[in-house]
């Protein structure tokens, strides 16, 4: 009797556990790839961080500085406490951590780039340089927004209730711990906000989503933004409203990308299609006579 490996017939369809055998290397390469990918983006950040730690001292002044300004105005001691022995220490190093994150976005997202480049075509692969920096530049200016604007009216706003006067008086001992949670939450929540236009033009350029989509969901993106908002930022008005605001812009902002992009994917494809339609490739309709139905016969009666 022959055996089934001998009974098949050469060039039949492969068995599902020889097809899953088959794809499990591919699959391990793609997760061998993603770690390495990783290791890089998180290297990129150490590096980065280890360098802000060499200059914690202008870190700390650079940080507080809208704390204590908004202290000065106030009449209030301008100083801040740690809790613990190592609260100090703590601080300089999540401070630097916190640098490292902004000032190493830039290696993280040409990794990501990296990463899902083999799924790209060779001409889109080239935009990895323009990704990187329009990336960068949202998420540092979403960083930047919150420092030079958020920040100050916040504070304002927060330690506004505070009783200087008269014999029951309400005065802040504000630690540093609280302060640093209070402060890298805002940021880093305004700077991954800020991405939101080169996500969208990301997708849109797969074309995964289209301005018309975006158009169709705005009500729900509005209630979204807020409720972002409140999730993200302190639960006072001010910041809260600060950060929806933005939002609603920024997805404003992101339809007329989407538009842009959409339109012009439509017209390669439009004009592919035009193409795929044309013997020559001129554009031009051909005319193949022999492909032509031939004229009728005319018969002569005697």
């Amino acid at each position: 009797m022959a055996s089934p490996e001998a009974a098949s017939p050469e060039g039949a369809s492969p068995e599902p556990h020889d097809e899953l055998e088959a794809s499990r290397a591919p699959f391990l390469e793609h997760l061998e790839e993603l770690r390495w990918r990783l290791w890089r983006s998180l290297l990129g950040v150490i590096g980065a961080a280890v360098i802000c730690f060499l200059f914690h001292d202008e870190l700390f002044e650079f940080l507080t500085r809208p704390l204590f300004v908004v202290l000065e105005q106030k009449d209030l001691p301008q100083q801040v406490k740690f809790r613990t022995i190592p609260g100090a220490f703590l601080f300089h190093f999540k401070t630097a951590l916190l640098g490292g994150v902004f000032f190493g976005i830039p290696v993280v997202l040409y990794q990501a780039w990296q990463f899902v480049a083999p799924g790209l075509y060779k001409h889109e692969r080239s935009k990895a340089l323009p990704f990187v920096l329009l990336a960068t530049a949202c998420f540092v200016g979403g960083g930047a927004f919150a420092y030079y604007m958020v920040l100050p009216e916040a504070f304002a706003f927060l330690i506004g209730y505070t009783i200087t006067e008269g014999p029951q008086q309400l005065i802040p001992d504000i630690t540093i711990e609280d302060y640093l949670g209070f402060t890298s939450k805002l940021l880093l929540a305004f700077g991954l906000v800020f991405l939101m236009p080169v996500a969208i033009s990301f997708l849109a350029w797969l074309g995964l989503v289209t301005h018309r989509t975006l158009i169709r969901f705005w009500r729900w993106a509005i209630v979204g933004a807020f409720v972002l908002g409140a999730m993200l930022t302190p639960p006072d008005y001010i910041t809260q409203t600060m950060l929806a605001v933005p939002l609603v812009g920024l997805y404003g902002i992101s339809i007329g990308l989407a538009w842009f992009i959409t339109r012009s994917r439509e017209a390669a494809l439009a004009d592919d299609d035009e193409g795929d339609g044309d013997d020559d490739g001129t554009g031009e309709a051909s005319t193949d006579l022999a492909e032509a139905p031939p004229p009728p016969v005319k018969l002569d009666k005697d």
